[in-house]
Formats: structure tokens, C-alpha cells, sequence
């Protein structure tokens, strides 16, 4: 398997901007693939309960994508996004957001740890959760509520998907930020990262999916 650190990424996803395959291709892409190969290894989906737990980066913009193509199988998808949607960073992402309001998946918003509280039974009734809280963007200790969302998810019986890799993990050093997720299989785009290497007890399979960059 061939890893990349997450600088290497950078510049293979701007030499990609350069050809005129920005940012927005790049997350149908990746959303796309993310939907197949949970297929591929979970299906069929027609009427499974899939939950998406997303942060306000380009992470969670991939798992708004692959939401809808999720929703778009029959599976009932509900996207639990840990900010305010005004947070979101990128106008990507924010565009896929709300591209989720005209689909069948339902749309669920914790700012803060008490609203995430509320939504703790959402992790118990899921049958697949993806993990789209953070991407090779991590810096510094997991904070709330993201860590609560961690612990939800990791305390639930639900096939664990990370995408891209585990949020927690750190994409360089392979270093645990606190809490981590747990994963059954890490779906890693373009290439896998360096921090993957060696630490299978969070990212358990690891497998690598083409987003479009040449």
C-alpha cells in the first residue's frame, strides 16, 4: 500500500486544481466511492439505518456526499452534524449541506454537548455509522462535542466506517489526540496516510478508494 503525508496530499489536490479538478469534484468523488465500497461490503442498503457524524471541514463535506448517495440506495441516513451550519469552514461543504434538504436524508445539528445528549439514542439505533468528523486537518486534543460523539460512537454496536482516517488519529504521526475513534474499516482517498501505518486497533482495515486525481 502506498501512504502520503498529509502536505504530499495538499499539493497532489492543488496539482488537481491546476487541470480544473477543484475542490467540489474532488468530494462527489470521494463521497461517491465512500457510498460503494460501503456497499460493496454492508449490502445491500435498502433500508438500513446509517448514521453520518460530520464535522465542519472538508471531512464532513465528503460524508454530506456520500449521505446522499447513501439515501439515494434506500438506506434512511440521518447526518449528525457537531456545529452550527453557519460554522461550516468551506463553501463546499456548504454547498453539500445543503444539498442534503432537497434528498431523503434527515438532518440533525449539535452545537454543543447538552443538544448532543438528545441525540446519544441516534448512535444506538444505527446499523452503519460513518465518521466524517475530521480529516487530515486535525490540530491539537479532541475537544467537545466532538469527544462525546467519539464515545457514542465508539460504545455502539453499528459497523464503524472512518472516512479517510479515524477522527482523533493524528494523519502524520499516526499519535492518538485523546479520544479516537475505533473503526471496522478506514476508507482512505487518493492514497492512505502515513498515520495509518501500524495502528489497526483504530483503523481496522484500511482500504483505498480513487477520488480523481490524476
Amino acid at each position: 500500500m502506498e501512504y502520503i503525508t498529509p502536505e504530499q496530499m495538499m499539493k497532489e489536490e492543488a496539482r488537481a486544481a491546476s487541470l480544473g479538478i477543484g475542490v467540489g469534484k474532488l468530494m462527489e468523488n470521494a463521497g461517491s466511492e465512500v457510498a460503494l465500497e460501503v456497499e460493496r461490503r454492508y449490502g445491500p442498503l435498502f433500508g438500513k439505518r446509517v448514521l453520518v457524524v460530520a464535522g465542519s471541514g472538508n471531512n464532513g463535506g465528503d460524508g454530506f456526499v456520500a449521505a446522499r448517495h447513501l439515501a439515494a440506495r434506500g438506506s434512511k441516513v440521518k447526518v449528525l452534524l457537531l456545529s452550527s451550519p453557519e460554522a461550516i469552514k468551506t463553501k463546499e461543504a456548504e454547498t453539500n449541506w445543503k444539498r442534503l434538504s432537497e434528498s431523503a436524508v434527515e438532518m440533525l445539528v449539535a452545537r454543543d454537548g447538552s443538544e448532543l445528549s438528545r441525540l446519544g439514542s441516534e448512535f444506538e439505533r444505527a446499523e452503519i455509522i460513518i465518521d466524517a468528523i475530521f480529516g487530515t486537518g486535525i490540530r491539537g486534543e479532541v475537544r467537545e462535542p466532538h469527544a462525546t460523539a467519539i464515545r457514542l460512537l465508539n460504545a455502539s454496536r453499528a459497523k464503524k466506517v472512518a472516512l479517510d482516517i479515524p477522527s482523533g488519529l493524528d494523519p502524520l504521526t499516526g499519535e492518538a489526540k485523546g479520544t479516537t475513534v475505533k473503526a471496522d474499516v478506514t476508507i482512505a482517498l487518493h492514497k492512505a496516510k502515513v498515520g495509518l501505518r501500524r495502528r489497526s486497533e483504530f483503523t481496522g482495515q484500511v482500504v483505498v478508494v480513487p477520488i480523481g486525481i490524476p
